[in-house]
């Protein structure tokens, strides 16, 4: 049972349960970043290992990780999220630590060295990755707006950071008030005492921002890809839209998600063009992007393409088909309650994006009400119409035009 405890503090109750997981969720992201400190979010997520004011980086890891628990963090375009789960009986030891990182890192010089070295080995990684190519071109040159900054920056950023620039930015992102904090899993009454520690509703909160997509086809090439990497997308539907929000969660089951799905089947199965093709709501509070990612060597290009384009075009929603997406999505909704991990991704998704907290049931309840005619409605809104395409190319560009990728 989901539980508001306080002030942006959320609770999920999972009786039986060994384990807990526990996520803070900042509003700090890129779209928050000015131009020349691109990147000082991830920069600090990654610093606040290294030390906090009571702990060392070994007084930071070990306590959890020696107890089979797992603790890591990561930076979106909108919020950065630190998370551990671990057996409930460390539970406060677990809390305490993260706090520590969220509230009291300790950014000395030396180690803001060391983790500049080592977000600029990731940074020149992620340059000989197609599909990390593929998602940075498509947000730099295909998203009009703040989403459209880049999540770990540039050389050039990274390279100047400063400590006196994470200390800064910390003491501004970090107010409590911008921090949530979501606990999943079996917690005993006297343990979560410690909450009472902790103040969420003092200081300010960053507002959420809006990008849209933009027409076009842009190419990225990159000799060493073994494939063409594709990122077909569309506008799709912002969170805050709920009434088509659980359709568009069909739509996205029954069209992408599994191997019984049309893409898969239909293009993978029943063709070969690809090993691999999948769907994705790319999603924050004010808007929105449905898109498709697949991959396939040279020869398969423009007849992938094709293919892709003519079964959105002579689309039927057939029975078995709706039946298929909204009770594979309800079997997944039910397996989330299981995993005190998957449920605290789940919320996530909410609170970050300051939506009404649903409960599971809740959640349930409404996709089990999806009617065909509203999945359609979906389909309409989220397919119909321009697309716009991003690829990763070993070779020449390839000759697919506007009018190829429109439905």
């Amino acid at each position: 049972m989901l539980q508001q405890l306080a002030e942006n503090i959320y609770y999920y109750e999972i009786p039986g349960v060994r384990s807990v997981t526990i996520a803070f969720i900042v509003g700090s992201g890129p779209v928050y970043e000015p131009d020349h400190l691109l990147g000082i979010s991830h920069f600090i997520e990654h610093t606040a290992f290294r030390k906090t004011k009571k702990r060392t980086l070994r007084q930071i890891k070990l306590p959890i990780e020696q107890v089979g628990g797992i603790l890591n963090a990561w930076t979106d375009k909108e919020s950065t999220v630190y998370y551990a789960k671990v057996p409930s009986t460390f539970f406060k030891i677990a809390f305490d630590i993260l706090r520590d990182m969220v509230f009291e890192p300790d950014f000395l010089e030396k180690n803001v060295e060391l983790e500049r070295k080592i977000i600029l080995q990731e940074y020149y990684a992620e340059k000989e990755i197609p599909e990390q190519r593929l998602f940075n071109l498509f947000f730099e040159k295909l998203i009009d707006g703040p989403h459209s900054k880049s999540t770990i920056g540039t050389e050039e950023s990274i390279r100047r950071i400063s400590k006196e620039d994470l200390d800064s930015f910390h003491a501004e992102m970090y107010s409590p008030y911008n921090v949530k904090l979501i606990i999943a899993g079996n917690v005993n009454s006297e343990d979560m005492k410690i909450l009472k520690s902790l103040n969420l509703d003092e200081g300010t909160k960053t507002a959420k921002h809006v990008s849209q997509l933009k027409e076009g086809i842009v190419c990225d090439k990159f000799e060493e890809s073994q494939q063409v990497h594709f990122l077909f997308s569309h506008n799709g539907l912002p969170l805050s839209n709920e009434d088509a929000l659980y359709p568009s969660m069909v739509l996205n089951t029954l069209l992408g998600s599994g191997m019984s799905s049309l893409l898969f089947e239909k293009i993978r199965e029943k063709k070969g063009f690809v090993y691999d093709i999948s769907t994705n709501n790319i999603q924050s509070k004010e808007w929105g992007v449905f898109s498709v990612y697949a991959a396939t060597s040279k020869e398969n290009t423009e007849k992938l393409s094709k293919e892709l384009f003519d079964l959105f075009k002579n689309f039927k929603l057939t029975k078995k088909l709706f039946d298929y997406g909204k009770n594979r999505l309800l079997g997944s909704l039910e397996l989330v309650t299981e995993s005190t991990s998957a449920l605290t991704s789940l919320y996530i998704q909410y609170v970050a994006n300051e939506l009404p907290v649903r409960t599971i049931d809740d959640i349930i309840e409404r996709v089990k009400s999806v009617t065909e005619a509203q999945v359609m409605d979906a389909f309409e809104m989220m397919i119909r119409g321009q697309w716009s395409l991003a690829y990763v190319t070993p070779d020449d560009e390839l000759k697919i035009e506007n009018d190829d990728i429109r439905v």
